[in-house]
């Protein structure tokens, strides 16, 4: 019994001892730099360049302003406690989505346009650093050269429309499907060139999970083995089948998810409670130009099936109340006008990520069309009344 007093204590104070050592030491920050030039400058800009990133609804928020030096260079650092995917914006013009980890970043751009004539089609943005941020460069120069195949596929089709020939303008309506089908090619290689790196998931995000399901999932579960303790790779897989049902419930025929938002006075409204008219969504919100360009289409028919049993559930996710308001006003819009601030389960009940998105219903709240605008919509209204 003696020994075994003695030896306790002994154990006892090295566990503490060594348990002290653990504590004091400092816990090292993990941060990356990123540098880079912008060639041409706009002098009246205070802050060229805005880093951004995604919040928890899928906004982009602006984390940080990043200004240039007399000479058009930049630079900062960005601590990276856990990995992150953000976007460097420079005027409004050229953008880029890179990956904070542990590598040091040096990204370059054009800056303004310089051109007399101002095209909606940036360059091609290159960020040098490892090898996790090539996976997307080579996302990003397929989709830039995806791009540039669409543009001269348009022109293509539009001159074959312009002639007598059927086999010309048939040639040229089947481009399109052999872009798509070259894009996707393109992706799979980068897939299976950068398949060791955790950011060859914004890869498989950018195919058809309608044509690529069971492939995407196995590449998920792959994935998720090889990082367990990255988050975003984790909840992939989990995110597609979420999304796939999401889709189910709104398929043609499917009874609408059922929703709940505050009117234009307060009042507290479902989309249940519509069933015995046909019911037009449509999601929209004061800072979307495409919504309020299509709004004085979607208010005439309003106007014209009423009082035939026709209702429009104008359902707004903005997240400022008085921007809400203001636009209505201005647009002078009737119907049913909800607020959805909180929008994030309402996007993905319906699917939809960017709007104008409207989705027509039936007497029973069953789906009959989805993303109806301009002619299209008239023409479904016609068929129904």
């Amino acid at each position: 019994m003696r020994k075994i007093l003695v030896i306790i204590p002994v154990l006892i104070l090295s566990l503490f001892a060594c348990n002290k050592t653990v504590e004091s030491k400092p816990q090292e920050v993990k941060k990356i730099t990123v540098k880079g030039h912008v060639k041409f400058t706009d002098p009246n800009d205070k802050f060229g360049i805005t880093l951004n990133k995604r919040n928890e609804d899928n906004e982009m928020e602006v984390v940080e302003e990043v200004k240039l030096d007399a000479q058009g260079n930049y630079t900062f650092e960005l601590e990276t406690p856990a990995p992150k995917f953000y976007t460097l914006d420079v005027y409004k013009q050229q953008r880029v989505e890179f990956y904070a980890d542990d590598e040091n970043l040096n990204i370059d751009f054009r800056g303004i346009d310089t051109a007399k004539i101002k095209i909606k089609n940036p360059p091609h943005v290159h960020i040098d650093g490892g090898e996790k941020n090539n996976v997307l460069n080579a996302l990003h120069w397929a989709a830039y050269q995806n791009y540039q195949y669409m543009i001269a596929t348009g022109q293509a089709q539009y001159r074959a429309s312009l002639s007598d020939s059927k086999a010309w303008k048939e040639d040229a309506a089947k481009a399109w499907d052999i872009m798509y089908d070259s894009n996707e090619r393109d992706i799979k290689n980068i897939i299976e060139m950068y398949k060791n790196y955790p950011t060859v998931v914004k890869a498989l995000q950018t195919l058809s999970w309608k044509r690529h399901k069971d492939y995407m999932v196995e590449q998920y579960e792959q994935l998720a083995k090889k990082f367990p303790n990255v988050a975003y790779v984790q909840n992939a897989k989990t995110d597609l089948l979420e999304n796939i049902e999401s889709v189910a419930k709104t398929k043609i025929g499917a009874v609408a998810p059922d929703f709940t938002f505050p009117d234009i006075n307060g009042k507290q409204v479902s989309l249940s409670s519509f069933k015995g008219k046909y019911v037009l969504i449509d999601f929209w919100a004061s800072w979307c130009g495409p919504c309020r360009k299509e709004s004085p289409n979607v208010q005439k028919q309003y106007q014209l099936y009423k009082d035939k049993g026709f209702e429009v559930v104008s359902v707004s996710i903005d997240k400022k109340e008085d921007a809400w308001r203001k636009a209505v006003e201005e647009d002078n819009l009737k119907g049913t006008l909800l607020l959805a601030q909180d929008s994030k389960k309402i996007m993905k009940d319906y699917v939809f990520s960017g709007i104008p998105y409207m989705v027509l219903l039936d007497k029973e709240g069953k789906v009959l069309a989805k993303n109806l605008r301009g002619e299209a919509l008239q023409e479904k209204l016609k068929e129904l009344f």
